[in-house]
Protein backbone atom coordinates (compact mmCIF):
# COMPACT_ATOMS: atom_id res chain seq x y z
CA UNK A 1 0.00 0.00 0.00
CA UNK A 2 1.03 3.64 -0.32
CA UNK A 3 1.45 3.91 3.43
CA UNK A 4 4.47 1.64 3.29
CA UNK A 5 6.36 4.23 1.25
CA UNK A 6 5.70 6.87 3.89
CA UNK A 7 7.53 7.35 7.16
CA UNK A 8 7.74 9.77 10.03
CA UNK A 9 10.69 12.18 9.89
CA UNK A 10 13.75 10.96 11.76
CA UNK A 11 13.62 13.86 14.24
CA UNK A 12 10.25 12.64 15.51
CA UNK A 13 11.72 9.19 16.05
CA UNK A 14 14.61 10.71 18.02
CA UNK A 15 12.24 12.98 19.97
CA UNK A 16 9.98 10.10 21.03
CA UNK A 17 12.98 8.07 22.17
CA UNK A 18 14.37 11.06 24.07
CA UNK A 19 11.08 11.52 25.93
CA UNK A 20 11.06 7.86 26.92
CA UNK A 21 14.73 8.10 27.90
CA UNK A 22 13.96 11.02 30.22
CA UNK A 23 11.00 9.11 31.68
CA UNK A 24 13.11 6.00 32.23
CA UNK A 25 15.91 7.90 33.97
CA UNK A 26 13.45 9.78 36.20
CA UNK A 27 11.78 6.52 37.24
CA UNK A 28 15.13 4.82 37.85
CA UNK A 29 16.27 7.67 40.10
CA UNK A 30 13.03 7.51 42.07
CA UNK A 31 13.75 3.81 42.57
CA UNK A 32 17.15 4.63 44.06
CA UNK A 33 19.48 3.89 41.15
CA UNK A 34 22.97 5.38 41.25
CA UNK A 35 24.18 7.83 38.58
CA UNK A 36 25.46 5.30 36.06
CA UNK A 37 22.44 3.05 36.57
CA UNK A 38 20.07 5.99 36.11
CA UNK A 39 21.64 7.05 32.81
CA UNK A 40 21.83 3.45 31.63
CA UNK A 41 18.14 3.03 32.46
CA UNK A 42 17.34 6.08 30.33
CA UNK A 43 19.21 4.62 27.37
CA UNK A 44 17.54 1.23 27.81
CA UNK A 45 14.02 2.69 28.01
CA UNK A 46 14.63 5.13 25.16
CA UNK A 47 16.37 2.79 22.72
CA UNK A 48 15.53 -0.71 23.93
CA UNK A 49 12.22 -1.11 22.14
CA UNK A 50 13.56 -0.05 18.76
CA UNK A 51 16.62 -2.26 19.11
CA UNK A 52 14.51 -5.30 20.05
CA UNK A 53 12.27 -4.62 17.04
CA UNK A 54 15.19 -4.34 14.62
CA UNK A 55 16.87 -7.48 15.97
CA UNK A 56 13.63 -9.42 15.47
CA UNK A 57 13.48 -8.06 11.92
CA UNK A 58 17.10 -9.21 11.37
CA UNK A 59 18.24 -5.73 10.43
CA UNK A 60 20.86 -3.37 11.84
CA UNK A 61 19.34 -1.39 14.74
CA UNK A 62 18.71 2.21 13.75
CA UNK A 63 20.06 3.41 17.10
CA UNK A 64 23.41 1.76 16.33
CA UNK A 65 23.62 2.75 12.67
CA UNK A 66 22.93 6.45 13.29
CA UNK A 67 25.25 8.34 15.65
CA UNK A 68 22.63 10.84 16.87
CA UNK A 69 20.41 8.41 18.81
CA UNK A 70 22.65 7.42 21.73
CA UNK A 71 23.98 10.94 22.54
CA UNK A 72 20.50 12.44 22.23
CA UNK A 73 18.86 9.87 24.50
CA UNK A 74 21.76 10.04 26.96
CA UNK A 75 21.31 13.81 27.19
CA UNK A 76 17.57 13.37 27.69
CA UNK A 77 18.22 10.79 30.41
CA UNK A 78 20.43 13.27 32.26
CA UNK A 79 17.72 15.93 32.06
CA UNK A 80 15.09 13.47 33.23
CA UNK A 81 17.18 12.34 36.19
CA UNK A 82 17.96 15.91 37.27
CA UNK A 83 14.64 17.65 36.68
CA UNK A 84 11.80 15.16 36.57
CA UNK A 85 12.54 12.66 39.33
CA UNK A 86 9.78 14.10 41.54
CA UNK A 87 7.10 13.53 38.93
CA UNK A 88 4.97 10.46 39.40
CA UNK A 89 3.34 8.33 36.77
CA UNK A 90 -0.03 9.81 37.74
CA UNK A 91 0.80 13.50 37.15
CA UNK A 92 -1.47 14.57 34.22
CA UNK A 93 1.29 16.32 32.26
CA UNK A 94 3.58 13.31 32.72
CA UNK A 95 0.91 10.88 31.55
CA UNK A 96 0.01 13.08 28.57
CA UNK A 97 3.61 13.45 27.35
CA UNK A 98 4.27 9.76 27.93
CA UNK A 99 1.15 8.92 25.92
CA UNK A 100 2.31 11.05 23.01
CA UNK A 101 5.73 9.40 22.99
CA UNK A 102 4.26 5.90 23.24
CA UNK A 103 1.84 6.65 20.40
CA UNK A 104 4.67 7.84 18.17
CA UNK A 105 6.76 4.77 19.00
CA UNK A 106 3.82 2.53 18.12
CA UNK A 107 3.53 4.14 14.69
CA UNK A 108 7.30 3.94 14.14
CA UNK A 109 7.40 0.29 15.14
CA UNK A 110 4.41 -0.70 13.03
CA UNK A 111 5.66 1.22 10.01
CA UNK A 112 9.11 -0.37 10.29
CA UNK A 113 7.46 -3.79 10.38
CA UNK A 114 5.28 -2.95 7.37
CA UNK A 115 8.41 -2.01 5.43
CA UNK A 116 9.58 -5.60 5.88
CA UNK A 117 6.22 -6.98 4.71
CA UNK A 118 5.65 -9.14 7.80
CA UNK A 119 2.21 -10.57 8.67
CA UNK A 120 -0.31 -8.31 10.40
CA UNK A 121 -0.01 -9.98 13.84
CA UNK A 122 3.75 -9.40 13.67
CA UNK A 123 3.17 -5.75 12.76
CA UNK A 124 1.03 -5.28 15.86
CA UNK A 125 3.49 -7.14 18.10
CA UNK A 126 6.49 -5.16 16.87
CA UNK A 127 4.60 -1.90 17.31
CA UNK A 128 3.81 -2.72 20.94
CA UNK A 129 7.35 -4.00 21.60
CA UNK A 130 8.86 -0.81 20.21
CA UNK A 131 6.94 1.17 22.81
CA UNK A 132 7.28 -1.19 25.79
CA UNK A 133 10.38 -3.40 25.57
CA UNK A 134 12.68 -0.78 27.11
CA UNK A 135 10.37 -0.24 30.07
CA UNK A 136 10.00 -3.98 30.59
CA UNK A 137 13.80 -4.34 30.71
CA UNK A 138 14.02 -1.51 33.27
CA UNK A 139 11.36 -3.11 35.46
CA UNK A 140 13.23 -6.42 35.30
CA UNK A 141 16.53 -4.75 36.24
CA UNK A 142 14.95 -2.99 39.21
CA UNK A 143 12.94 -6.05 40.31
CA UNK A 144 9.66 -4.14 39.96
CA UNK A 145 6.28 -5.40 38.74
CA UNK A 146 6.06 -4.30 35.13
CA UNK A 147 3.50 -1.60 34.37
CA UNK A 148 2.55 -3.59 31.27
CA UNK A 149 0.94 -6.27 33.45
CA UNK A 150 0.01 -4.11 36.44
CA UNK A 151 -3.73 -3.49 36.41
CA UNK A 152 -3.39 -0.43 38.70
CA UNK A 153 -1.48 1.71 36.17
CA UNK A 154 -4.39 2.37 33.83
CA UNK A 155 -4.69 1.00 30.34
CA UNK A 156 -1.12 0.65 29.07
CA UNK A 157 -0.82 -2.60 27.15
CA UNK A 158 -4.48 -2.35 26.13
CA UNK A 159 -4.05 1.23 24.89
CA UNK A 160 -0.95 0.31 22.91
CA UNK A 161 -2.55 -2.71 21.27
CA UNK A 162 -5.65 -0.70 20.34
CA UNK A 163 -3.40 2.06 18.98
CA UNK A 164 -1.46 -0.44 16.89
CA UNK A 165 -4.65 -1.87 15.41
CA UNK A 166 -5.91 1.64 14.62
CA UNK A 167 -2.63 2.54 12.92
CA UNK A 168 -2.51 -0.60 10.81
CA UNK A 169 -6.13 -0.37 9.69
CA UNK A 170 -6.00 3.31 8.77
CA UNK A 171 -2.59 3.08 7.10
CA UNK A 172 -3.86 0.23 4.94
CA UNK A 173 -7.24 1.64 4.02
CA UNK A 174 -7.09 5.42 4.53
CA UNK A 175 -3.73 7.18 4.67
CA UNK A 176 -0.46 7.18 6.58
CA UNK A 177 -0.95 10.68 8.00
CA UNK A 178 -4.43 9.92 9.30
CA UNK A 179 -3.15 6.66 10.78
CA UNK A 180 -0.36 8.42 12.69
CA UNK A 181 -2.65 11.12 14.10
CA UNK A 182 -5.35 8.64 15.07
CA UNK A 183 -2.91 6.23 16.72
CA UNK A 184 -1.24 8.94 18.80
CA UNK A 185 -4.63 10.39 19.77
CA UNK A 186 -6.06 7.00 20.78
CA UNK A 187 -3.02 5.95 22.83
CA UNK A 188 -2.70 9.33 24.55
CA UNK A 189 -6.42 9.61 25.18
CA UNK A 190 -6.74 6.14 26.67
CA UNK A 191 -3.69 6.66 28.89
CA UNK A 192 -4.88 10.00 30.24
CA UNK A 193 -8.52 9.01 30.75
CA UNK A 194 -7.83 5.64 32.38
CA UNK A 195 -5.16 7.03 34.72
CA UNK A 196 -7.20 10.11 35.66
CA UNK A 197 -10.34 8.07 36.33
CA UNK A 198 -8.47 5.23 37.99
CA UNK A 199 -9.79 2.62 35.55
CA UNK A 200 -7.91 -0.66 35.98
CA UNK A 201 -6.73 -2.60 32.97
CA UNK A 202 -9.11 -5.35 31.80
CA UNK A 203 -8.75 -8.35 34.11
CA UNK A 204 -9.78 -11.99 34.17
CA UNK A 205 -12.72 -12.88 36.43
CA UNK A 206 -11.52 -13.73 39.93
CA UNK A 207 -11.07 -17.42 40.68
CA UNK A 208 -12.80 -18.90 43.74
CA UNK A 209 -9.43 -18.96 45.51
CA UNK A 210 -8.84 -15.26 44.79
CA UNK A 211 -12.36 -14.30 45.82
CA UNK A 212 -11.93 -16.09 49.13
CA UNK A 213 -8.63 -14.40 49.93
Amino acid sequence: MGAQAAALPEWLDVLAMCVMGAVGAAIARRRGAQIYGTLFAGIVVGLGGGMVRDVLLSTEPVAIANWIYIPAVLGAALVGALLFRNLTTRVPVFVFVQGLALGLLITIGCQRALDFDVPVPSVLLLGVLTATAGGIILDAMSATRSSVIDSTTGWLASALLIGAVVFWALSEYVSFSVAVIACVAVVTGLRVVTVERGWPAPEWPATPEQAAS
